[in-house]
Formats: C-alpha cells, structure tokens, sequence
C-alpha cells in the first residue's frame, strides 16, 4: 500500500513537495476563483445488485412510482458495502436510474459510461472524458484496471469522441512506469529521457521536411509537427514535476502482480493488481498528474465478471468463476448471492483505500477528499445478464459542495413512471457541477415514450 507518512517527508517550503502540491494548486485556483476538483469513476464488471446495496432499514419497494429522498443517518450499510461505512456521512445511494438504450448480452464498455447502444463501441465522448476536458491536466484522463482479456493494455471503457477509444492501463507495472518514470532514477529516468530526446529529434525533423513541400502536404505534416512537439511538452513538464511525482510514487511488489499460471484455480492476483491500481490512481492525483481518472475492474463489453478463489475474500478455499456466479450458481460451498457480495466487499475495500489517502492529504482548509468525488457502478449495470431498466451508483464526496450529495439515499421512480430518470441525467449533472451545462447527454431511450429525458438531476444540484 502507500505509505503515507511519505507523502510528509518533503514538508518544506520546496516547490516539489507532496504535502505542498494541494496547498500550491488550491492558491493557484484561488488566484483564479477556481476551486480545485477531482473524479474518480470505479466500474466494476457483472453488475451492481440493487438488493445487495439497498440500505437495510429502507424497504425497497416492488415498483417506486414516486421518489424516495432519505438520510443514511442511523442506516445500517450491506455487507459489501461494508468498507464505505467510515465515510457514510459522505456517501449518496443512487437507485432507479436506467440506461437501457446501452444494453447488451454482459458489460456495455463504452456505452455505459457514453450512453449510446452497446454495439456503437467508442461512439462519442463518455461522461469519464467530458469531465477530463473540462478538468484539464497534463494528462487528461488516465485509465487503469484489471482485466482477464488482456495483460497489458485495453481499449474498453473511455472514449474522447467518435473512434477516439482513450486506453486502459491493466499492467501495473507498466502503468508505474509510465507516470512515475520522471521521478525516478536508473535505467527508468534514462528512457524517459530518451523518449524526450526522440519528441524533440523527430519534431526538429518534421520541420526540415516541411521545408521541401508544398502548402497542402506542409498542412498535412502541421499535424505531426504538433503531436510531437505536445509530447515534447510533456515530458518537459513531467521533468520540471520530479521531485513531487517522486514524492507520490507507490512502491509495488512485482512477484505480488504476476498472472496465475491456472486462471481455475488458487489465488487469481486480481485483487492484488487492482490494489496496485489504486495506489498509482492516488500517487497520480496526489502530484497533479490527472483529475479525473477511471479505474476499471474486469470492465468492458462482453466482459462476464471477477473470478478469483475464495480465500481471496476471507472465506475458505474454492474457485469462485465469474461467469457461474452471474448464472446463480454457487461456488466453494456459497449461494452465488453471498459470493457476489463478498467480491465486491473485497473491490470496495481495495477504493477504501484511496479515499483514506485522499482524506489524510491537506487541501485548503479541508482534505483532498473535499474536492473528490468517486462514482462507482459498473458496466453491467443491475445484473450479470442485464436489461438496464434500473442502473445502481454509490457516489462519495460533493465535489467540494458543487453537487448535494452525502448521508442521502435516492429513489427514482422506475422505468416508465412519471419522474423516472436515466443515467445520462446523472452524467449531465456531473457536467453540470464543472460548469458545462447541457439538455442531452448521448442518445435517449425512445423506450420511455414522453418521459422527459433532458437536463440534470435537480435533486443534486447545489
């Protein structure tokens, strides 16, 4: 895990300090009336169960027909919701939402979080990128996670626009390398330094080839000109960041992050990497790297769940296959109802995590964690084999007050009642809270007839 006294050792009055870096970036939007924000999305495959989140004291009803707006206050949280009860006073249960213009046979990928027909792929901009684009960083949106479809690297889940798939870093390792790598020293900081040398050699080639042509190919070249000379930049600022990002930097244990030889028996690892995972998305947010980041746990079309053996969630021994459990088998000795529970106990223990480093990290006169907001759901919405009439979030954080969220439980009426809303009103709310106000967000769902679908959800705006 993070070592948190680390991000301390550095409390000077340096320019590189972690301790600082909030401090400095929260005077600078105060400069600019511009209070810092943060997003983190957590999409976990084979579907968020609306009875295994729904609060214990809150009757769920056979058909909501009018909404239902209560307090978590003296609400006693599901097993797997279990790690989140320390931050139950910032925690929002969101219930009744749909999204059935994603719906596909698993995982929707890009669709659920782009709303759009699954079978469209990366089709427009999904919600994870809009926010990115008006949370600039020095990278954007950054995309980690697990997978069993891929070791390295996937394009799944985050879109920029049309054919613009933005990647999903599922190797650790390689994902480390690729943010921390101007904070390092060795062999790892000499390739960064080639790979800056190379952006500049390659720029300074285009410019003498332009030299030689004509105006509609040096238009053409303008292109690559600008690619490079913004990789360039890049990593010229990465370079002048060192010191902090060095600072932000988890240390990973590479023998705990290997693939099993057998994926059908003993411990999987999934859980491990996906640790890893939230230890790079906290050392990035931390150094400024990003705002908006999305990390993603067996996510993406087609995609049929987390697999792991039982001792990796406390219970015994057993493999516990994905796929079987989303059917409602069971496995090692479990009804596939506790199984279920029981994986994503052990997902959200894993975000506990994070949102305790984000809460330890100074920020103006609150923590990192005031200015975050972590939305998690996943691309199956309610089910392993989903219809996507009801599509459950948990959200933590206000974003700094920007949204009224914290200590609610909400209720949306269901599919086809008056007042029933969809998932692409809750992204425009999220737009909206960064100051991007919209009346649609992908395409709507001619399934709900009349039924307004437009604007953002007024029950969480401030």
């Amino acid at each position: 895990m993070l070592n948190r006294r680390s991000f301390f050792r550095g409390a000077t009055l340096g320019a590189g300090s972690v301790y600082l870096a909030p401090f400095l970036n929260d005077v600078a939007a105060a400069s600019s009336d511009k209070r810092p924000a943060r997003v983190v999305f957590f999409v976990q495959a084979n579907g968020v169960y609306p009875n295994e989140i729904q609060p214990e004291q809150i009757a769920r009803p056979k058909e909501r027909k009018s909404l239902v707006d209560r307090t978590l206050e003296g609400i006693k949280l599901g097993l797997s919701l279990e790690p989140l009860a320390p931050w139950q006073d910032r925690l929002t249960v969101i219930q009744g939402l749909s999204g059935r213009i994603a719906r596909g046979s698993h995982g929707m990928g890009f669709a659920a979080l782009g709303c759009w027909p699954m079978a469209k792929k990366d089709y427009g901009e999904t919600i994870d990128a809009a926010l990115a684009r008006n949370l600039p960083s020095l990278y954007g949106h950054v995309g980690l996670g697990t997978s069993e479809k891929s070791s390295t690297i996937t394009y799944n889940l985050t879109s920029a626009g049309r054919g613009k798939a933005l990647p999903t870093l599922v190797d650790p390792l390689l994902a480390h390398q690729q943010f921390f790598a101007a904070g390092t020293t060795g062999k790892a900081r000499k390739e960064f330094d080639l790979d800056t040398d190379l952006f500049e050699f390659l720029a300074d080639d285009v410019r003498r080839m332009q030299v030689r042509l004509n105006a509609t190919e040096k238009a053409k070249l303008e292109r690559y000109l600008e690619a490079f000379e913004n990789m360039r930049g890049r990593q010229e600022r990465l370079a002048e960041m060192s010191d902090q990002i060095r600072r932000a930097a988890p240390t990973l244990d590479p023998k705990k992050l290997r693939l099993p030889e057998n994926k059908k028996s003993g411990p999987s690892g999934i859980f491990d990497r996906l640790e890893a995972h939230f230890d790079i998305a906290a050392g990035t947010l931390i150094s400024g790297l990003t705002n908006v980041l999305t990390i993603s746990a067996n996510a993406g079309p087609d995609r049929v769940g987390i697999s792991c053996d039982a001792s990796e969630v406390g219970r015994g021994n057993g493999f516990i296959p994905g796929h079987g459990i989303g059917h409602g088998g069971s496995a090692a000795g479990m009804p596939s109802s506790l199984c279920h529970a029981l994986i994503r106990r052990t997902c959200l223990s894993k975000l506990a995590e994070l949102i305790r480093t984000l809460e330890s990290i100074p920020e103006g006169n609150g923590s990192m964690l005031d200015n975050t907001l972590i939305v998690y759901t996943s691309d199956a919405a309610d089910s392993h084999h989903p219809g996507c009439q009801e599509w459950p979030f948990i959200l933590i954080g206000d974003l700094g007050g920007r949204l009224k969220l914290g200590n609610r439980y909400l209720g949306f009426p269901d599919y086809g009642n008056p007042g029933h809303r969809t998932i692409a009103n809750l992204y425009l709310s999220l737009l909206s809270a960064v100051g991007e106000r919209r009346k649609q967000f992908g395409i709507a769902d001619s399934g709900l007839g009349d039924l307004d679908q437009s604007g953002p959800l007024t029950e969480i705006l401030v």
